[in-house]
């Protein structure tokens, strides 16, 4: 055998493998103050375990910002996408992802006021101030799909409206009287409120899926029913049971498909 053909038969496995690895992005979907080392170890379990079960590589590519990982998407740039439902309905719309597996439960974004502000409804608002987490983040797309459904152009119909990067310093915004209205998850407002008496619900969004694992157009039938089975029987396995509990979700994955995805595509305004 000369050199060529031994070099040819060496690169055989190498090209065999990388056609074989699968790329797993992951978005966060609200900004956080955490450092992208601890987002990737929490993550990691996941992409670990996947690897596992489908005897693939599978590379973790995890992000804290929205627009690039929707960048990224429109190009079917990952193999698989676990994110935030605003990101996925986006992945679905522009590249045709196809949604398979999520957290259970959904999520609604909160209208937030201080009981000091005697603001008894949502037209009562309407002049005050207005705080929203980052514009790319779940609550800020569930809160404008609120103002879209009731013909609300923020912009007028408040008297300032601006973003915080953080959450929890959307209502701090509110709690020192910078502003007398603020959004966030309805999650975090209730946590939030638990430490912080004297604010309350104003009102609750429409709601949307937990996080969502989607795959890329390109995977067949067989292989997306592979992925989603896998998901779906994490919480009855040993391995699957470590990773959930590392993503802190014990309660394991449930199935979900472009029917439940098209009134998400609609309340986003895709």
């Amino acid at each position: 055998m000369n050199w060529i053909a031994i070099l040819l038969v060496s690169m055989l496995p190498l090209t065999a493998g990388a056609s074989e690895r699968l790329l797993l992005g992951v978005n966060t979907g609200v900004p956080a103050q955490d450092e992208q080392r601890d987002l990737a170890d929490k993550y990691k379990p996941l992409a670990d375990y996947l690897a596992s079960m489908l005897k693939r590589p599978v590379k973790l590519d995890v992000s804290q910002n929205i627009s690039a990982a929707e960048k990224r998407l429109k190009k079917d740039a990952f193999d698989l996408f676990f994110g935030p439902p605003q990101v996925v309905a986006q992945a679905i719309k522009s590249a045709n992802y196809v949604p398979i597996a999520r957290y259970p439960g959904k999520i609604k974004a909160a209208f937030v006021v201080m009981d000091s502000s005697g603001i008894k409804t949502m037209a009562e608002t309407r002049g005050k101030r207005l705080c929203l987490p980052d514009k790319e983040s779940l609550a800020s797309h569930l809160a404008q799909a609120r103002f879209r459904s009731s013909k609300i152009n923020p912009d007028n119909y408040y008297s300032e409206v601006f973003y915080q990067r953080f959450q929890d310093s959307t209502l701090n915004a509110l709690k020192i009287g910078r502003v007398e209205v603020a959004v966030v998850t309805a999650g975090f407002a209730k946590k939030w409120m638990k430490d912080n008496p004297g604010a309350r619900i104003l009102e609750e969004t429409g709601e949307a899926p937990q996080f969502t694992l989607a795959v890329s157009e390109d995977f067949g039938k067989a292989e997306t029913a592979r992925v989603q089975s896998v998901l779906l029987n994490a919480a009855n396995t040993p391995e699957g049971q470590a990773m959930l509990e590392k993503l802190g979700r014990k309660d394991g994955f449930v199935a979900t498909d472009m029917e439940e995805y098209g009134p998400v595509i609609s309340l986003f305004g895709l």
